[in-house]
């Protein structure tokens, strides 16, 4: 059986901070961790009021629930996602969990157990697995958009490529159209390595921003028979831009024009992009069947996930992104993105 001296050494053996504390939020007893976890003095914390363990802007509130707290005393276990904090003699505040359990220690007087345990490395620990955890659903989202983008855009193409190139007789334009399949095969292969090496955009690379629109803007009338009235006034900019900005850019009209081309039903379709006051916005519209938006609680379906993903791209490079559509009303997409140079400093 238990002694004294035996429940003494146990109080005092408890990796956590104990403090016996009376109905008026006086300390009367407390363990060996409980001195080194506050830095003052078993003495100094003997008769000391709870409260100067709080920081003072919480010292009036945690008052107030203590007298709470005394009038329906009852067994609370650590850790309720409270963010607490305790004050250290030195004026450290460090994050804690409290469970408070009432005990009656002498008839005359009722006393809370507090058991207090400093979890400052936890969550140290917490926070780059958070960060781990957000890095990898970026990273996540970014191939995503990435294979949207790119490869089913690219293979899209194909298909029809290989439909048109089975209904055409002349023998010259049949081998033109079979060569074109060839080097968007070779494209797309390219891409696939450009995804493994660092997502980029093979296009881009090779022809830059205004050259690559160019070809979007050429592919898209003789792949899809849609003719794209284009305005791109970026003269010099293009060329000191900032690549994640560039591929942005580019990703959000190659979204839109594949968008008015295959689901707008139209012939036509203009595009505008130009540079103001340090901000690059493109306009994309179509005077097509439009859509219906879907509401911001509703779940996107295939031919919608574009939209999160155009969002995605202008958001990731400090930018934003508007859609005006309606049944029968045509689409709008506006897209304005800040000019960031090549050494990272905004125009």
């Amino acid at each position: 059986m238990l002694d004294d001296k035996d429940y003494t050494a146990v109080f005092d053996a408890s990796p956590d901070a104990i403090l016996v504390v009376d109905s008026a939020g006086v300390i009367r007893g407390l363990n060996r961790q409980a001195v080194a976890m506050f830095g003052w003095s078993r003495k100094d914390l003997q008769g000391m009021e709870i409260e100067r363990l709080v920081p003072a802007a919480s010292r009036s509130r945690h008052r107030r629930h203590r007298r709470r707290y005394g009038e329906a005393p009852h067994p609370r276990p650590m850790g309720e996602g409270l963010k607490l904090e305790a004050l250290r003699k030195d004026g450290k505040a460090i994050p804690v969990e409290i469970s408070l359990s009432p005990s009656q220690l002498r008839p005359d007087r009722d006393h809370v157990i507090c058991a207090i345990r400093d979890v400052s490395a936890w969550r140290r620990m917490r926070r780059p697995s958070g960060m781990m955890v957000a890095a990898a659903e970026q990273e996540r989202k970014h191939l995503s958009r990435e294979l949207h983008d790119e490869f089913l855009q690219n293979l899209v193409a194909l298909k029809i490529r290989v439909k048109l190139l089975a209904d055409e007789r002349d023998d010259g334009e049949r081998e033109r159209a079979r060569a074109r399949i060839a080097q968007d095969i070779g494209d797309t292969i390219l891409g696939v390595k450009q995804m493994i090496r660092g997502l980029r955009s093979p296009k881009i690379e090779r022809q830059g921003l205004i050259a690559a629109l160019a070809t979007l803007f050429s592919d898209t009338r003789e792949v899809y028979g849609v003719t794209i009235h284009a305005s791109v006034n970026l003269d010099w900019v293009a060329d000191e831009l900032d690549p994640a900005t560039i591929l942005a850019l580019y990703r959000i009209v190659q979204e839109a024009v594949t968008n008015a081309a295959t689901h707008a039903r139209v012939s036509e379709a203009a595009v505008k992009v130009k540079s103001v006051d340090g901000v690059i916005i493109a306009e994309i519209r179509d005077e097509g069947c439009g859509f219906e938006l879907p509401g911001s609680g509703a779940a996107l379906d295939d031919d919608h996930l574009g939209l999160t993903g155009m969002r995605e791209r202008a958001e990731l490079v400090g930018g934003s992104l508007t859609v005006q559509a309606s049944p029968g009303e045509g689409t709008t997409v506006r897209a304005a993105v800040p000019m960031v140079r090549l050494d990272g400093e905004r125009s």
